[in-house]
């Protein structure tokens, strides 16, 4: 029933409840002892239940002893056909009631298997997936908790080595909470899912008026739950439903009535949006479709012809309550222990015995537990709606002119503008659900600095790796300890490495570079002098590599690939222009080279003052560039070309040119998504494209 690969039917939540047995309880007192958990759980819920409209199948359970090797336990599986929420208010009821009983663990699942996972898709481990989820997933004590894999010996001790079958996955839940128990991120997304409800069983209820036969009516008030077969037997009706309704013997038009009608809004949006016409002979007439009664004639016909195919559908005989009995006897032990449930839950909101709201809401109870009763007993949904129809159409009558005089004090219908998404509303929905801010607040210097990350990581043989790949990795290759391990193997003289270092300076080449880590504090070191820490700041790149690269920019700066590039803006006197204007006057003269490759620098003059702190009058002098002159000297300033030269902005290009890409997928995989992706990057959508 559960076991391994095992999935759920179409539109179907399956639920095992496995209460914790005391040892007291025999063999032979197990079943009764299951059927007095049934009452106590309904009881708890049964002020969610009571009033609530299902798609389908309502939510029941039901008590299983000895069934392969599954522990005693409770099961039921509810059908939601078109209104997901029904899934999701299951999946709430179940984690009140294990909230409620600690000692209960719970697992679920519906034909896509473990949907609890799919809504935290996100948060989840890597080896999780459906091939190693099975009978992994429970709730218990208001949590979720997955069975991991096990990491270490101490773990292979207490968690299974393979696939659990369902009693290891109770018994190691209930023993090894702490280490089954999912992280706060997963739990996160399951709780947000679920805030919703309560409040939601409310919202989703939509009333209505509408024109519908006077005997329907007291059926309605009596058991409001009926709407919903009725409406799935019109929503799919077939030629020979549509056979029975020719005549319609039951619910002719002769005494139509305006009548307030409860609906859910999944079942309200199927009656609006199927087009219908009656036939004539069946005596239903429409308004014009200008009508201001249009859509209240329109509701109650599609009503009345899907109450009619329900009762066509049955035998004509009076609906019979369990074993015979058409009501619960005040004598029967489950009546009394599941009143006794009731009253202690607050059911009855402390009214006194015998008052007409206690009386009401008596009869209620009453009613749910005769139906849990009978699919209970039965194994199944109503055998059939229209019996019961049927039955409540000969049991009550109606006064035909008090509902005519009803029809005046009637409150309004529920604004059904709800059934028109327009784009603002589809844009909040989704919004609200990926949990993610305002579009417009999406900072675009997290593309910048995630490309540069890829970039500048250094990926292994077996291609392109992300950050965070490699640091999950199991062998992390230390570079200077690797090399101090070979010179020590092959024992090179500190003559040696000296000039071997002088050689790799020489193209400033250095073990601080940021292409490798520093080495730990235990690795052996020969050279001091040549490791550097990683507090110091970064070596200064060589002024004439620099210089060469300058002059590269100013060259293709005047080709029409420099010209793509977007430039850097400068501000002046609050201006903000695309190039500095500044005086013309000619570049300072080039360096003669060298007599000697090192030339002993002259005594060091002072250094001239920091941009921040030059006097406004004048600029200081440079310094002539002689031969003698330091290295540094050949740095030369940008800005004091005349060539109007303005550097590119590396971060601006990298955002545009990302963005061009991710656009130019058309929503499909591509390379700017699955780099971004993998960085946690999510764009928003493109508000141009909308």
């Amino acid at each position: 029933m559960a076991g391994k690969g095992h999935r759920s039917s179409e539109d179907t939540v399956e639920y095992y409840l496995f209460p914790s047995i005391p040892n007291r309880i025999g063999d032979d007192e197990v079943q009764a002892y299951l059927e007095e958990q049934v009452d106590i759980f309904l009881a708890h819920l049964s002020p969610f239940l009571i009033d609530y409209i299902w798609q389908c199948e309502p939510f029941t359970l039901s008590p299983v002893v000895g069934k392969g090797n599954l522990p005693p336990h409770l099961y039921s599986s509810t059908s939601f056909g078109e209104n997901i929420d029904d899934e999701w208010f299951i999946v709430y009821l179940l984690f009140r009631l294990s909230r409620a009983y600690p000692s209960l663990v719970i697992k679920t699942s519906d034909n896509d298997g473990e949907f609890l996972l799919i809504e935290a898709a996100e948060a989840l481990p890597k080896w999780l997936t459906p091939e190693t989820s099975d009978n992994r997933v429970y709730i218990y004590q208001g949590d979720i908790h997955i069975i991991p894999i096990p990491q270490t010996p101490a773990e292979m001790m207490e968690l299974p080595l393979f696939a659990p079958d369902i009693p290891d996955g109770v018994n190691c839940i209930r023993e090894h909470t702490s280490l089954t128990r999912a992280s706060p991120q997963i739990q996160r997304y399951i709780f947000s899912r679920l805030s919703c409800f309560p409040e939601k069983i409310k919202e989703n209820v939509h009333h209505t008026n509408c024109y519908i036969p006077a005997k329907l009516v007291p059926v309605l008030r009596r058991n409001p739950a009926l709407v919903a077969p009725a409406v799935h037997a019109f929503y799919y009706r077939d030629p020979l439903d549509l056979q029975a309704c020719r005549t319609m013997q039951i619910f002719s038009p002769t005494d139509q009535v305006l009548a307030r009608v409860k609906l859910t809004r999944c079942l309200y949006a199927q009656l609006m949006h199927q087009q219908f016409t009656p036939d004539k002979r069946s005596g239903y007439t429409l308004p014009a479709s200008s009508n201001p009664k249009f859509q209240s004639h329109d509701l109650g016909m599609k009503l009345a012809h899907g109450f009619e195919i329900l009762c066509t559908k049955c035998s004509s005989g009076q609906r019979m309550g369990v074993n015979g009995h058409t009501v619960s006897s005040d004598r029967d032990v489950r009546w009394q222990r599941y009143l006794k449930s009731l009253n202690m839950s607050g059911y009855f909101r402390d009214e006194v015995t015998g008052s007409k709201l206690y009386t009401e809401l008596l009869v209620e109870a009453r009613k749910f537990y005769m139906d849990q009763l009978q699919i209970s007993n039965s194994g199944s949904f109503r055998a059939s709606p229209g019996e019961e129809v049927l039955d409540l159409v000969g049991s009550t009558t109606y006064d035909l002119d008090s509902l005519r005089r009803q029809e005046q004090t009637l409150a309004s219908p529920d604004d059904d503008s709800w059934l028109n998404l327009t784009p603002e509303s589809l844009d909040e929905i989704l919004k609200k659900a990926s949990g993610r801010s305002d579009p417009d607040a999406f900072d675009m210097t997290k593309v910048a600095d995630s490309m540069k990350t890829f970039v500048g990581h250094v990926s292994g043989v077996e291609g392109a790796e992300f950050p965070q790949e490699s640091e999950e990795g199991e062998i992390q290759f230390e570079s200077t300890g690797f090399i101090h391990a070979m010179q020590k193997m092959f024992e090179f003289n500190d003559e040696d490495d000296a000039s071997s270092s002088d050689e790799f300076e020489e193209y400033d080449w250095d073990d601080s570079d940021d292409d490798f880590e520093s080495p730990p504090k235990h690795s052996p070191s020969k050279r001091p002098h040549t490791r550097k820490s990683p507090k110091k700041a970064a070596p200064r790149p060589d002024p004439k590599i620099q210089n060469v690269m300058d002059m590269m920019d100013r060259e293709l700066a005047q080709t029409n690939v420099g010209k793509s590039f977007e430039r850097e803006t400068v501000k002046q006197n609050g201006n903000t222009k695309p190039k500095p204007q500044r005086p013309k006057q000619p570049p300072p003269p080039r360096p003669s080279p060298p007599h000697s490759s090192r030339p002993s620098p002259p005594a060091r003059p002072s250094p001239p003052p920091r941009p921040s702190q030059r006097p406004p009058q004048r600029p200081p002098p440079r310094p002539n560039n002689t031969p003698t002159s330091s290295p540094r000297k050949y740095k030369r300033d940008i800005d004091d070309e005349d060539d109007g030269f303005v550097p590119v902005n590396i971060n601006l290009n990298v955002v545009k040119n990302t963005l061009e890409s991710y656009t130019a997928q058309q929503g499909l995989p591509g390379p700017a998504s699955n780099i971004l992706h993998s960085m946690g990057v999510k764009l928003p959508p493109n508000a141009d494209a909308l």
